[in-house]
């Protein structure tokens, strides 16, 4: 048989996708014609998808770009958010781990609120002040397009509502746990008012739309609402505060006595 030789075609697209940090690159996508062999023993070529290229070496000198393509170092204020946006959706992605395993209800649900920060990423890339124009039809069509859907903000009140209704009510402040889902979920509670306070500024230069910003706020809600709603679910307690007692001084030194002398025995 004819040895076989594989024949390849570079196609160069210009594909704008959110890198882990936050960034913007040029993606290469190579067109690959793969041999096969029929039921006549002839040779047929078939186009594939090799893959994408995941490095590009644009963002080495701590510079990268948003989406209309403007450069700006990682460290500004549009890479912070996207970061910590980005860094929200991957404790998602742990958190709906854990809580496929226990067969938890919201699973799907954190799967879409993650293509929806995904979304959020996209607005957070394109500055509105970069995309106006003097047309006032063109203005209008743009700040469509980088308007945020409010309609996202209610589907979370709702989730938030059918849970809370589910939970005893809260009438003490509660630590951190309740088992692994639930500790996982209050760790993205606090990535997601991380997120929060970096969009405060973009939002408040009115370069990223307020609904933004208001849909982030309701989402810490959500993950605190259903942090309390898996550990109920898996029957753990929750851990409620109470004020620490101040110990008497003599009962103190009487204690660092102890540890001491514990030392020196075992030493």
């Amino acid at each position: 048989m004819a040895q076989l030789h594989r024949r390849t075609m570079s196609l160069r697209t210009f594909l704008p996708l959110m890198k882990l940090g936050g960034g913007v690159w040029e993606q290469t996508v190579t067109k690959t014609a793969i041999p096969e062999i029929n039921r006549n023993s002839n040779i047929i070529w078939k186009p594939s998808c090799r893959g994408m290229k995941i490095y590009t070496r644009t963002g080495d000198k701590g510079v990268t770009s948003l989406f209309t393509g403007e450069r700006l170092p990682k460290n500004t204020q549009f890479f912070n958010a996207l970061g910590t946006t980005d860094e929200l959706s991957s404790h998602l992605g742990l958190v709906k781990a854990y809580a496929e395993e226990k067969r938890h209800e919201y699973v799907d649900q954190l799967e879409r609120i993650q293509c929806i920060l995904q979304d959020i990423s996209s607005l957070l890339a394109t500055p509105r002040n970069q995309e106006i124009s003097d047309d006032p039809e063109r203005e209008a069509r743009v700040l469509k397009r980088l308007s945020f859907n409010p309609r996202h903000i209610t589907e979370l009140e709702q989730w938030i509502d059918r849970y809370d209704s589910r939970l005893p009510p809260l009438t003490n402040f509660i630590l951190p746990g309740g088992g692994q889902v639930s500790a996982a979920l209050h760790v993205a509670r606090t990535v997601c008012r991380r997120a929060e306070r970096e969009i405060v500024p973009l939002v408040t230069e009115e370069l990223v739309d307020d609904q933004v910003l208001s849909y982030v706020n309701r989402l810490s809600d959500y993950l605190f609402t259903i942090a309390r709603y898996a550990a109920f679910l898996e029957g753990k307690k929750e851990t409620i505060y109470i004020q620490p007692k101040i110990r008497a001084s003599g009962k103190i030194k009487d204690k660092v006595q102890e540890n001491q002398e514990i030392l020196q025995s075992d030493g």
